[in-house]
């Protein structure tokens, strides 16, 4: 029945599949079908079985902590207002993280102060009454949203009916409706149309996928077929930086368009954005500037870094315009109030050079070509 299968399935053939995919692979490689020198990547959402309307998120928690902490500091202060002298606290108590210990240090703080006054108030009746309510719920609420925080993870959101799953954008329905549902982010490399390589992941994009994806590719044959990896081709989904830099390091060619890569093609895009995109400006490598429309020169005012969401650090160089005032056409160069600024990622941009250059070769086209037929559903 069912139910046996199911129980083989999980707790037999989980740990053993992946040696079962790997060794078919290797057949296929031995047969000539397969070389594993080249590969297509690509990914789909696939839909959980679990309920769509038992989400969490991780900002809705964040927001109700912060909650939590306001009305902690508010009850404080009202009860400052109305303690006597001699209970009231010389400096106010630091009100930025929450924490069981906090809570109780506060409500004991706030109990001390409001026992010396007279609670005839409506207002003391109110603020004893929240106090209760702090009292008795929110240990408790604080110990719900760790646990969930713990699940999960550095994910955004995920189901209570299952917590592996997270809620990710899927594609538009019949009726052209985006959907946010619970949901895996599965991952496959392909050659000649067989999956040679496939990963699941909670991500919700594929270019925080990409590491992952090919370590599990290493881990599956070895070394020695990993060495002599040459070739991958994917969308723009995976054209980041850090996915450059990994692909550099080993030595892949990447056939991997960048975001803007389409666009740059398109002449109807260019025709209307090329004179007043920055990626257009004129860039002067040996003396480190650019050149707005105008023919003004921009110089690097500072260089700063900023860390993706996976911490990957990039470095950002910032250009300013001299004087933009009385520019006869500063109204549809830039909006900014003062002169026109810019930053660049000269790193980045090396990447886009060598990965347009290549895209546009005639083995780039092919691979483009080959890709919506290879990988793509």
């Amino acid at each position: 029945d069912h139910n046996t299968v199911n129980r083989f399935r999980t707790q037999k053939l989980e740990a053993a599949f992946k040696d079962i995919f790997s060794q078919v692979v290797l057949l296929l490689a031995e047969e000539g079908l397969v070389s594993l020198r080249q590969v297509f990547v690509d990914g789909t959402k696939i839909e959980a079985q679990a309920n769509r309307y038992t989400f969490v998120w991780a900002n809705a928690i964040k927001t109700n902590k912060e909650k939590m902490l306001r009305q902690l500091e508010d009850l404080w202060k009202y009860a400052q207002s109305v303690a006597r002298e001699e209970d009231k606290d010389p400096e106010p108590p630091e009100f930025k993280e929450i924490s069981k210990e906090k809570i109780r240090q506060t409500v004991e703080n706030i109990n001390a102060k409001l026992k010396g006054s007279d609670g005839k108030t409506d207002s003391d009746k109110k603020a004893k009454a929240k106090l209760n309510y702090i009292k008795n719920n929110f240990e408790k609420n604080l110990g719900k949203y760790e646990a969930q925080e713990a699940i999960l993870a550095e994910r955004n959101s995920y189901s209570k009916t299952d917590e592996d799953a997270t809620f990710m954008r899927m594609k538009d329905d019949h009726m052209m409706n985006g959907q946010l549902k619970p949901a895996y982010n599965a991952q496959i490399s392909t050659e000649n149309q067989f999956i040679v390589n496939y990963t699941i992941h909670q991500q919700t994009n594929d270019f925080n996928t990409l590491e992952h994806h090919l370590g599990n590719f290493k881990k599956l044959y070895g070394e020695k077929r990993w060495a002599k990896l040459e070739e991958l081709t994917a969308d723009a989904g995976y054209g980041s930086e850090q996915n450059y830099e990994l692909l550099e390091q080993n030595q892949i060619t990447p056939f991997v368009k960048y975001n803007t890569f389409d666009k740059e093609q398109d002449a109807h895009y260019q025709a209307k954005h090329r004179t007043f995109s920055k990626e257009n400006l004129h860039y002067n490598k040996e003396e480190d500037f650019y050149v707005c429309p105008m023919g003004q020169k921009m110089e690097k005012t500072h260089e700063s870094t900023r860390k993706t969401k996976t911490g990957y650090p990039q470095r950002l160089s910032h250009y300013q315009a001299r004087n933009c005032e009385g520019c006869p056409i500063r109204s549809i160069c830039h909006s900014s109030k003062e002169n026109r600024s810019i930053e660049r990622n000269h790193h980045l941009e090396d990447y886009k050079e060598k990965i347009r250059e290549l895209l546009n070769s005639e083995e780039g086209l092919k691979k483009r070509k080959q890709r919506s037929v290879e990988v793509e559903p």
